[in-house]
């Protein structure tokens, strides 16, 4: 299955301006980036396109865009799922969305994150919060986990990768698990290089002045 419909003409301009909305939202936003966002609709389509539910392209579309609308200010980031939900209705009734779409994309904006703490249900909803949870994984997710973070190397890497396990285990499709394992993949192979790295920062000295020759022989 794609879509089990087509954008209207009136919808694909409804999501042109929200894209730009969203942009300029993010672009001052001091947590994700408008990449983020981008992301997230990029996976929202592969995995739509990829699974055998009928996906409404609207709902899932706008909700893939404005799913970290509650985001860009960091002090809302515990409850950013509830707060985005509440931003997505009011900018929703701007444009004039009818009201049982309107609530569907505000459920997908509330429903994507874990710390909302109400699972998603619908197929749209799945598909935004899998495609959400995909860019924390791999390289570039990890990449954005070490922002903001402090302590040693270590002990970020040991965080990020239980936190991860915990996040690929509540994906909620096959296809998304699938990319999941892709993304894991390559992230295994950039942390054995980071992990010759570290070994090697953390050798004896003594091998270290050996090396240079600066130790006398007997």
């Amino acid at each position: 299955m794609v879509f089990a419909r087509l954008l209207t003409d009136k919808e694909l301009q409804m999501l042109l301006q929200m894209q730009e909305f969203v942009r300029e939202a993010h672009a001052v936003s001091d947590s994700h980036d408008y990449s983020h966002v981008f992301t997230v609709c990029r996976y929202t389509i592969e995995i739509a396109k990829n699974i055998e539910e009928k996906v409404d392209p609207f709902i899932c579309f706008a909700g893939a865009l404005l799913h970290d609308i509650g985001k860009t200010n960091r002090a809302f980031d515990h409850i950013h799922g509830l707060l985005g939900g509440t931003l997505a209705e009011e900018y929703l009734d701007g444009l004039q969305v009818n009201p049982k779409i309107r609530d569907a994309v505000a459920r997908v904006v509330i429903r994507h994150t874990p710390t909302s703490k109400i699972p998603p249900v619908t197929t749209e909803e799945r598909i935004v919060y899998d495609a959400d949870t995909l860019d924390r994984l791999g390289l570039m997710g990890l990449l954005r986990g070490f922002v903001g973070k402090t302590g040693s190397m270590e002990n970020i890497l040991t965080k990020y990768m239980e936190k991860r396990k915990f996040d690929y285990a509540k994906l909620n499709f096959d296809y998304s698990r699938k990319l999941g394992d892709n993304l894991h993949h390559e992230l295994l192979e950039f942390l054995l290089i980071i992990e010759d790295r570290l070994q090697s920062r953390m050798a004896s000295i003594r091998h270290l002045f050996d090396q240079e020759g600066l130790v006398k022989t007997s």
